[in-house]
This record gives C-alpha cells, sequence and structure tokens, in this order.
C-alpha cells in the first residue's frame, strides 16, 4: 500500500510539473520577441557609442547632438512604423521558409528603406556638423573604421562564415565565440 501512494504521489508531481511548464511556454515565446527588439536597440546603442569612441564632448556639443537626435527620432519613427506590416509580412514569409516572398515583400518596400538610410546620413552629417574640428576628425575616422568592419562582416557573411558562434566578432576581438 505504501509504494502505491509513493507512485502516486511521482505521478501526480509529474503531471503538475508538466501542466506548470505549459503554462508558462506562451510567456517565455513573448519574451523571446521582446529580446530581440532589445538586442536591436542594444546594437544601435553600440553604434552610436563607436561613432564617439575617443571623442569628449563639451557640454555645449552635447547639447546640440540631444537636439539633432530628437529631431531624427520623430521622423525615424514615423518611417519605421510606416515598414511595419511590410516587415511583419517579409518575416512571417522566411519563417514559412519562402524567402523569394520575403525579398519581394523588401523590394516593393525599398522607397521607404532609402528614405530612412538617407534620413540616418542626414542625421550622421548633421550630427558632424555641430562637433568642434578635432572631434570631427576623430567622428570621420570611426565612421571609416565601422564602414571598413561592416564590409569585412558582409564579406564574412558571403563567404558562408557566420554563426551566432565562432563567426566574425570572435576573429576581431581576438576571443573564442
Amino acid at each position: 500500500m505504501g509504494k502505491t501512494r509513493v507512485i502516486a504521489l511521482v505521478v501526480a508531481s509529474l503531471v503538475s510539473t508538466a501542466s506548470f511548464a505549459g503554462a508558462q511556454a506562451p510567456a517565455q515565446q513573448g519574451a523571446r520577441q521582446g529580446h530581440a527588439m532589445e538586442r536591436g536597440m542594444r546594437a544601435g546603442a553600440r553604434v552610436e557609442r563607436g561613432l564617439f569612441r575617443g571623442i569628449k564632448l563639451s557640454d555645449a556639443e552635447k547639447a546640440k547632438l540631444k537636439d539633432i537626435h530628437s529631431k531624427y527620432a520623430t521622423q525615424g519613427k514615423s518611417l519605421r512604423e510606416q515598414m511595419k506590416p511590410a516587415m511583419q509580412e517579409a518575416r512571417a514569409a522566411r519563417q514559412k521558409g519562402d524567402t523569394t516572398a520575403a525579398r519581394a515583400v523588401l523590394a516593393r518596400n525599398k522607397g521607404t528603406f532609402d528614405k530612412l538610410a538617407q534620413l540616418r546620413k542626414s542625421e550622421q552629417a548633421e550630427v558632424r556638423s555641430a562637433l568642434t574640428p578635432e572631434n570631427q576628425k576623430l567622428y570621420d575616422a570611426n565612421v571609416q573604421q565601422m564602414a571598413k568592419r561592416r564590409d569585412e562582416m558582409k564579406a564574412h557573411r558571403k563567404d558562408g562564415k557566420s554563426g551566432k558562434r565562432g563567426g566574425f566578432r570572435g576573429q576581431r576581438s581576438g576571443q573564442v565565440g
């Protein structure tokens, strides 16, 4: 009789554990999507930090840059909102394995992508003009260095050597994965 109760208790605990795990699954999936957005935001912040590497900004420069960023943030946000349905459509096509459809969606929206790219170039030019001549030299060097890294990563991806572990990042920094 004791063994039966122990077995029943073990079975009951396994069933309850499985039900808790099943209840948690949708929340974890939503959390993963949130993490993807956070990764994108962190990547933008890393790019921003990279452009200002080694630059000591004065208070006046900081104020000018803040005004410039707020001006372009509203314009960029409206363009990104405009692109959101197309990006969701392309993502859905990629998840189904239909890369041709995803590329077609992106090609149809090339004009909006181009507007966003032009907006970033305009912001970068305005940021540069707000800096002192000494800081402009450092800023230009950082822009060139980041463009070189971007080109190296693109070439690396074309070679089929990209991935989450052991890819370009490990080679650039001398660290493993």
